[in-house]
């Protein structure tokens, strides 16, 4: 029998509840029990809504089917026991599995082996290189770089890339815009005009002799290059402030030069997927007028999504990864199914994974890179740490706009998500050293059958929880439920730490030393989760503040 403590205990509840359903009766598909955690405190910690389920499959009243479910389930290792609740079953982890689990936590508990080596790819914060990142980018940056973490964590070979545009629209306006600049004129419509276009016409003028003294059409694809190469030097010392790296940086000119976009290109019409109208090629119904949709315009130039489809066979197919998941921004919604039309007709559907962000709201107003009024992630890193850029990132759901709240990400309280589960790490760390200092010499293993009170097994209990944690934030690609579990992990140290020998000025260390080293024991289960966590988020966790 697997281990509760390998698998999970939520998954261990599921095995014995099916087998239980089996025992009284039920042959062929059993239907969705929903079991989860139980959404009041009081009745448990998980719950599934089992009696209702099979009422109808079983022709029995709710209630009876819930009471002879509860009397038959037995979970391994005696880690939950069973109560029915009207057409519910209740579990409530047993105390002394609680027990037993805080003595095998060690470093990288919670991580599964989810992946099993699967070869993914994780595109990410791939703006166009022609300013500074903003405060909006970094959401995209911090959130796939957490997704990274937690996939890595759970046992896939995770490729990190970031795309680089260097041959599109917005980037021949922003080499328009530096070659503007070397010659002293404002740069043409839609170009970009913040100081560091100036900047970097002068460094271009410096590093590229002779470059003012040729024509625009020669000049600017090579003023384009020089200041994208620029731009990637400085966005990638940006996203190492937040303790992101990347394995990649993949640009777009490269697809051309392999003829990846040529042989999508050729597929799609082999198949009938592109039509020819008005002179330009597009992709999909003829009769959609979404300019998106083309491939070549009619003057015979290729657009972004030509590169695009080029994109998908490069990874895909020459690198040959299993899938590839995109971190987007919200406003490429409408981009979203032409990608997925595009990958499903080249035979990759499935395998294309897209994830929207919403954007960033500061009070300084709008963040605009052409105008050059924006709000840099350099400027938020400056102004409260990467450690609270990246937790407050993480902090809701991809689909909920942020509203950065600088007051509060700099506050030293409570109050502050951040500087509350850090607290908890530092306190953790704190009672190792008091330990030490009042107990020269404790038990070498730990009495854990002295955890008797409710607010030490509630911290076992949040353990337990953490694998659970684990294995949906993957499953969903949703890196925002780790600083939920944090808080709540935070929220029982906190109260563990308080909560004993008042008396004494470290009141998890005790004059009992066999007391002392069981709490010790949980202190440092506690700990390392609690690291774990932060290490998933991108967040240190430090020993002192």
């Amino acid at each position: 029998m697997t281990s509760v403590l390998s698998g999970g205990v939520r998954d261990s509840i599921n095995d014995a509840l099916l087998e239980a359903v089996r025992k009284l009766g039920v042959d062929g598909e059993v239907p969705d029990l929903e079991l989860g955690r139980a959404k009041v405190a009081e009745h448990g910690d998980y719950a599934t809504s089992a009696g209702l389920k099979l009422a109808r499959v079983m022709r029995q009243d709710p209630k009876v089917i819930a009471a002879r479910l509860a009397e038959t389930i037995e979970v391994a290792e005696g880690a939950a026991t069973a109560e029915a609740s009207g057409g519910y079953v209740n579990f409530r982890l047993a105390d002394d599995w609680l027990r037993r689990l805080v003595g095998r936590v060690r470093p990288g508990y919670g991580a599964r082996d989810i992946g099993h080596g699967e070869r993914l790819q994780v595109e990410f914060g791939s703006v166009n290189p022609t300013g500074p990142l903003h405060i909006g980018h970094g959401r995209g940056v911090t959130l796939g770089d957490s997704i990274c973490r937690l996939l890595e964590f759970t046992g896939h070979a995770v490729q990190r890339e970031y795309y680089v545009n260097s041959d599109n629209t917005q980037t021949r306006r922003f080499g328009a815009s530096v070659f503007a600049r070397l010659h002293g004129f404002e740069p043409p419509e839609g170009g970009y005009t913040g100081d560091y276009v100036v900047e970097l016409a002068e460094m271009a003028r410096h590093d590229l002799p002779g470059i003012a003294d040729l024509p625009e059409d020669e000049a600017e694809p090579k003023l384009r290059m020089y200041a994208i190469n620029k731009m990637v030097e400085r966005i990638r010392a940006t996203v190492a402030r937040v303790n992101v790296r990347y394995d990649e940086w993949y640009y777009e000119n490269r697809l051309w030069e392999s003829g990846l976009p040529q042989e999508a290109i050729k597929r799609l019409r082999a198949s009938g997927h592109l039509k020819e109208r008005d002179g330009a090629l597009w992709f999909g119904d003829a009769s959609d007028e979404e300019e998106d949709r083309v491939v070549i315009r009619a003057n015979g130039q290729p657009t972004y999504f030509a590169s695009d489809l080029g994109y998908l066979l490069s990874r895909f197919e020459q690198r040959d990864y299993n899938r590839v998941v995109e971190v987007w921004a919200a406003d490429h919604h409408g981009y979203v199914p032409r990608m997925k039309s595009a990958a499903e007709a080249l035979g990759f559907d499935a395998r294309l994974v897209i994830i929207l962000h919403q954007m960033v709201n500061l009070k300084e107003g709008k963040m605009s890179k052409r105008a050059g009024r924006f709000v840099t992630l350099d400027d938020l890193v400056d102004r409260v740490g990467s450690d609270a850029v990246r937790y407050f990132y993480l902090l809701r759901s991809p689909d909920t706009t942020i509203e950065f709240d600088l007051e509060l990400a700099v506050t030293q309280g409570s109050e502050n998500p951040v500087y509350y589960a850090q607290y908890a790490h530092a306190r953790l760390s704190n009672v190792e050293v008091a330990a030490g200092a009042q107990h020269p010499k404790l038990p070498e293993a730990a009495n854990v059958g002295l955890l008797v009170h409710p607010w030490e097994l509630d911290v076992a209990r949040q353990l337990a929880f953490w694998p659970d944690v684990v294995e949906d934030a993957t499953a969903l690609l949703e890196p925002h439920r780790i600083p939920y579990y944090v808080h709540d992990l935070a929220t029982a140290v906190h109260r563990f730490y308080h909560a004993g020998n008042a008396q004494s000025e470290h009141r998890v260390v005790v004059q009992d030393p066999e007391l002392t080293r069981a709490r010790l024991e949980l202190s440092r289960a506690a700990r390392h989760t609690l690291k774990t966590a932060l290490d998933l988020m991108g967040v240190s966790a430090p020993e002192r503040m």
